[in-house]
């Protein structure tokens, strides 16, 4: 299926969170090559990974910058401002940060899973074909010729069209054009985004359709995310194994193949070569919550050991804490401390780190609190 590995190797769950560091770009260059390391600028970074979970905006937009070379907060902001990136609902019915050019691709594929899914509250809050419509001619009305608008002001003119915006029936309104490819959120006005057209903010291009995207962006999963099967990428897209899995395959012939355990899990080739090395085991990384090296597979233990999950995910209910690893596993959880004018990282590390990692999550905290300076 994929390129054999003639090592056969077989991977310790330390080797794969290690892999998958390397993989999501969260490596210097020096440490893995050009190709493997940062990327030089965030389109670049969200391009890479295909698809940043971002239901936390703050958060969303620091997992853009920890894989981009030097990177402060107002250039991703400015990345979102000049449409190279947006955040919109794509797969499994959340916000993700992705490339313009993704955008008809990734919510071309995921909009009726995710809207059949969501049919049953959609009429708990009344939602009917011709409120859409209402709330469609208003947002293309307001919206005509570049205009913006944040999420408030949209639901003001929903209220004035006879549309009620409260109990989250204005935002399941919102989800619902978009998933139909009328709203993206684009530019920053303070710290709202504000929604514009998708005609008019992305790119004109049709996005691929059918198994050729499938088999597209199982190729960029297994590239940004791997080693991985098509578990993983069933559930990072939000589809049944049974239709990603002849797609999967035809990406994965390209790839080089590890075990873990009796899985067998696909990489791209130069991630695999990196198997018997070193490379990233004492790299740190302070990551935001919901990064996707967390929230990214359907299994977290890789990233997250088993007896540090309810401090990362407390109660097990959904919310992800920041997290600070080494060599891709969680070794303790980070808040944001100080005040508005010098923000500073405030760690709560769950065991004593040696020497090198120490110095690691020390210079990855100076990165952290030099994003926030600009």
């Amino acid at each position: 299926m994929g390129l054999s590995d003639p090592a056969g190797r077989q991977l310790r769950t330390t080797a794969l969170a290690r892999l998958r560091l390397v993989a999501q770009g969260l490596l210097p260059v020096a440490s893995v090559g050009e190709a493997l390391g940062l990327a030089a600028d965030p389109v670049a970074a969200v391009r890479r990974m295909t698809a940043l979970q971002s239901q936390n905006l703050p958060a969303g937009l620091l997992q853009v910058a920890v894989r981009t070379r030097g990177c402060s907060e107002a250039a991703v902001v400015e990345a979102l401002a000049g449409g190279g990136i947006v955040r919109t609902w794509t797969m499994r019915g959340t916000l993700f940060t992705v490339a313009a050019s993704d955008v008809r691709t990734l919510v071309g594929l995921a909009s009726e899973r995710v809207m059949r899914s969501a049919s049953s509250r959609h009429r708990d809050l009344g939602i009917t074909e011709e409120d859409v419509a209402v709330v469609r001619k208003v947002a293309e009305d307001r919206l005509a010729g570049g205009g913006g608008l944040t999420r408030a002001e949209l639901f003001e003119a929903f209220e004035a069209a006879g549309q009620p915006a409260s109990a989250q029936r204005g935002i399941h309104l919102i989800s619902i054009l978009s998933h139909r490819l009328v709203l993206v959120q684009g530019p920053l006005r303070g710290r709202q985004q504000e929604f514009r057209l998708a005609d008019e903010w992305l790119p004109a291009a049709e996005g691929l359709a059918g198994d050729d995207a499938l088999e597209h962006l199982a190729g960029r999963y297994i590239a940004s995310h791997g080693p991985v099967d098509e578990r993983d990428f069933a559930w990072w897209f939000g589809q049944p194994v049974g239709r990603v899995r002849g797609p999967f395959a035809a990406a994965a012939a390209g790839s080089a193949e590890v075990m873990f355990g009796e899985r067998t899990l696909f990489c791209a080739p130069g991630v695999a070569a990196l198997a018997d090395s070193r490379a990233g085991a004492r790299a740190a990384a302070v990551l935001p919550g919901f990064d996707e090296l967390a929230i990214g597979y359907p299994d977290r233990s890789v990233a997250i050991p088993d007896p540090y999950l309810e401090r990362i995910v407390p109660g097990l209910n959904g919310i992800f804490k920041s997290m600070v690893t080494v060599g891709g596993r969680a070794v303790g959880t980070w808040t944001k401390g100080g005040t508005p004018a010098a923000p500073r990282v405030d760690l709560d590390l769950f065991e004593e780190l040696g020497p090198a990692a120490s110095a690691g999550v020390a210079k990855a905290v100076r990165r952290i609190e030099a994003y926030w300076a600009g």
